[in-house]
């Protein structure tokens, strides 16, 4: 096996590892629709403002670890 393949092989664990903990960390579509009927401390402005930017960051950076991951996927089947 080549360096750059092992190399690769690391990158794809690290990676599907980080997805794996990325999507475990948002919250479902449930959640924010139960928040919303009951109401609670997060109902004020600032705190929906706050959870809204978490949530938005937290996709836009499930999205770059998922396209690097599958970056990486083709770029080690091009040197298999």
């Amino acid at each position: 096996m080549d360096v750059l393949q092992i190399v690769l092989g690391f990158v794809l664990i690290a990676f599907s590892l980080g997805i794996s903990v990325l999507v475990a960390l948002q919250p479902g579509k449930d959640k924010r629709l139960s928040g919303a009927i009951s109401g609670g401390a997060a109902d004020t402005f600032f705190g929906k403002s706050k959870a809204q930017r978490r949530e938005k960051r937290l996709e836009k950076i499930t999205v770059l670890v998922s396209v690097v991951f599958f970056i990486a996927i083709v770029a080690l089947y091009c040197l298999v």
